[in-house]
């Protein structure tokens, strides 16, 4: 150690044990000192107490807006009934039909990427579940993950939404779906 009034070296697992030591003193002088253990459980008890009394004083939004709560509803039952009713099939297979080739933007799409990533693979609605399309092989394709994050609900007249021109440049694609991508500049306009 470089300073006489410190306490640990710069380690990290010097600092963890250094802390969690100086935590457990802090224990047991409280219990020392009050004669009852430090209830760090209670903190969740107390919190559900308060969302129940913050409740009840305000109450919840489906009291005060009982129309929109039933719509939100019969929204969810019609998604859930159309999804249920669909065809059955795997994402593998609409990948393959459509040759990895994103729907959207039409550029490739890495079948090495894993789910997170915003280039991977993902089943895109074209008429979307919520606009009253079904879950069938003729209404699905495949489309990156950002491309069907960005594209969201909407749909043109004639029912696809082209993001970006057939042939991009590379910069566009790195661009696509990094972080610090314009969510919405590349979109154009849609009804």
């Amino acid at each position: 150690m470089l300073h006489p009034k410190r306490k640990q070296c710069g380690n990290p697992e010097c600092l963890r044990a250094f802390n969690a030591e100086k935590a457990r003193a802090w224990h047991r002088n409280y219990t020392a000192t009050t004669g009852k253990r430090y209830a760090t459980d209670r903190y969740r008890e107390q919190a559900v107490e308060y969302d129940k009394r913050r409740r009840e004083q305000q109450g919840h939004w489906r009291k005060q807006y009982p129309e929109a709560a039933a719509l939100a509803d019969a929204r969810r039952r019609t998604l859930k009934q159309q999804a249920d009713q669909g065809e059955r099939f795997a994402p593998i297979d609409v990948y393959e039909r459509d040759g990895w080739t994103c729907g959207l933007c039409r550029l490739p799409v890495d079948p090495g990427l894993a789910w997170p990533h915003p280039m991977s693979a993902s089943v895109d609605h074209i008429l979307p579940l919520s606009q009253g399309g079904s879950h069938a092989l003729a209404n699905v394709q495949c489309a990156h993950l950002s491309c069907n994050s960005r594209k969201r609900d909407r749909v043109d007249h004639g029912g696809v939404i082209i993001i970006a021109e057939p042939a991009a440049p590379a910069a566009e694609i790195e661009t696509l779906g990094g972080p610090s991508s314009d969510q919405g500049s590349d979109l154009g306009e849609y009804p």
